[in-house]
Order: C-alpha cells, then structure tokens, then sequence
C-alpha cells in the first residue's frame, strides 16, 4: 500500500502525507513529494517542505502512507 502512494506522488506530481520512524524511535508525519523511487525499492528520494535540497528515505522507516490534505485522489 506504502509503493502505491509513493508512485502516485512520483507519476502525479501531488504530495502525500508520510509517518515514518525518525531518529530516536520517534514517529514524524511529514508532506513531501517523492523525486524518485530506488530501482531496488529500497527507499525513495522526496522534497520536503522548506528545505532546499531532496532527501532520501529507506523505504523499511515508512510507517504508512496516505492522501495529503486536501487531496481525494481523484483523477483530473
């Protein structure tokens, strides 16, 4: 379930809304906007707000993944 929204973020250009385990076993929400996905599955390369330079996430840190707010995921 996690892949299908890191690939709708990716195909679509639209930003999800991600949980994953942060530094310290802490859990973050954060919105990003997914770059690129690793051939390997591995992790992914995302935006996130206010930041500059892309980031890169292992894909076993993502909790789980939904719609951002706002977003329905309707098809334009």
């Amino acid at each position: 379930m996690v892949m299908r929204f890191l690939r709708y973020s990716l195909e679509r250009g639209r930003k999800i809304c991600v949980v994953t385990l942060g530094e310290a076993g802490r859990m973050e929400r954060r919105n990003l906007l997914v770059t690129a996905i690793d051939e390997g599955g591995e992790g992914f390369t995302a935006r996130l707000p206010g930041r500059k330079r892309e980031t890169h996430i292992a894909l076993g840190d993502v909790l789980t993944a939904a719609y951002a707010r706002g977003d329905t995921g309707e098809l334009e």
